[in-house]
């Protein structure tokens, strides 16, 4: 049997959307100039390759999110939709600090992801029936 120890526990919250689902809300900056910064808040998805968040975010932290590699996204529903790579600081009070390559999307989108990509930084893990998730940094 192998036991998993976590460093902090979050209770889900509620999205943008009125979803209860497991939420985290940190800090985004640009990694060029921290000073341009701001709160966000994304869903946990596992199903998701790469983070992905609204391009709106990306202005704000002083990004040319029409420049930069671009990404093409799979929805759900089928649907494709294009974004723009930025690597961005993601801050949060207990976790710390971690750069990341975020895909900033060219269009609307109804909540920003945290994918598989931010898993790769820290240790994860999911208690459904308890509505909680569970966070690690990875060393």
């Amino acid at each position: 049997m192998t036991t998993v120890s976590y460093a902090y526990d979050f209770a889900y919250g509620y999205d943008v959307n009125g979803t209860l689902c497991p939420l985290l809300r940190f800090v985004a900056s640009n990694v060029e100039d921290p000073s341009k910064a701001g709160a966000v808040e994304a869903v946990l998805d596992v199903g998701a390759e790469r983070s992905l968040f609204n391009g709106r975010i990306g202005v704000g932290l002083g990004l040319d999110v029409l420049s930069g590699p671009q990404i093409t996204f799979a929805t759900m529903a089928g649907g494709l939709l294009s974004a723009t790579l930025h690597p961005v600081l993601i801050s949060h009070a207990e976790l710390g600090t971690f750069e990341l390559e975020v895909g900033f999307s060219s269009g609307e989108i109804r909540r920003n992801l945290l994918g598989r990509d931010f898993f790769d930084l820290v240790q994860i893990g999911f208690r459904e029936h308890h509505l909680a998730f569970f966070v690690t940094p990875s060393p």
